[in-house]
């Protein structure tokens, strides 16, 4: 975690302004508290891309954030105006608890901000939404319920070029780690029936589990 100061540690405002200085990446955080989160549409999808990292502050301290106050602003600002169909809420570590068992790295070090997050798309009716994760070495699906809600799906993947395997969590919908794999989604958005299929597909280009979710599913 890089902490809640602009000027600690010194090499944060550097390393983003190396982010910001290679050409393919989009305009990115905000002018005064600077980071890395942003967000872009493919179609009627709209992808919220997160910076899990300069605001992060201990996990172990009695209040913590993984997002920093101004970043969880903006993402409760951008998903209440969201029009899209499906709005993917893309995180660099895993959603759900217990992906990482007895780990304050992941959102499990910063429950009460899980929560919070969760807790503002149920109360403000915000349909469509579908959570995006790594920092595991296997491919996974994992549903977490919300209550009095719909529950929110988290597909986790990032096991491409690891040689290095994580373990496969009891806690998953399905999981893999026998080859390097990567999690692909495609989406309908058009036609009465909108959804979209999420498919673990390892490095041989094998389909290895599938799962499809109907739009009014969220």
């Amino acid at each position: 975690w890089m902490g809640p100061f602009k000027d600690k540690p010194e090499w944060k405002k550097p390393l983003l302004d190396h982010f910001k200085s290679n050409w393919m990446n989009p305009p990115a955080g905000d002018e005064e508290d600077y980071g890395c989160w942003y967000k872009y549409s493919i179609g009627d999808v709209e992808f919220f891309m997160l910076d899990g990292r300069t605001w992060r502050t201990n996990p172990f301290a009695p209040v913590t954030t993984m997002l920093g106050p101004v970043q969880k602003v903006w993402l409760f600002d951008v998903l209440k105006s969201s029009t899209a169909t499906f709005k993917m809420i893309v995180s660099p570590v895993p959603w759900a608890p217990e992906a990482k068992p007895n780990s304050k790295d992941t959102w499990d070090g910063h429950k009460a901000e899980r929560a919070e997050i969760f807790s503002m798309i149920r109360d403000n009716k915000i349909e469509g939404v579908v959570l995006l994760s790594a920092d595991r070495h296997r491919s996974d699906v994992w549903k977490i319920d919300v209550e009095n809600s719909y529950p929110l799906y988290d597909f986790c993947s990032s096991k491409l070029t690891n040689i290095h395997t994580h373990d496969i969590e009891p806690g998953a919908l399905f999981g893999y780690n026998e080859k390097c794999s990567f999690g692909e989604i495609s989406f309908s958005t058009s036609g009465v029936e909108k959804s979209l299929t999420y498919r673990i597909i390892n490095i041989d280009g094998e389909i290895i589990d599938t799962l499809k979710i109907n739009r009014d599913q969220l």
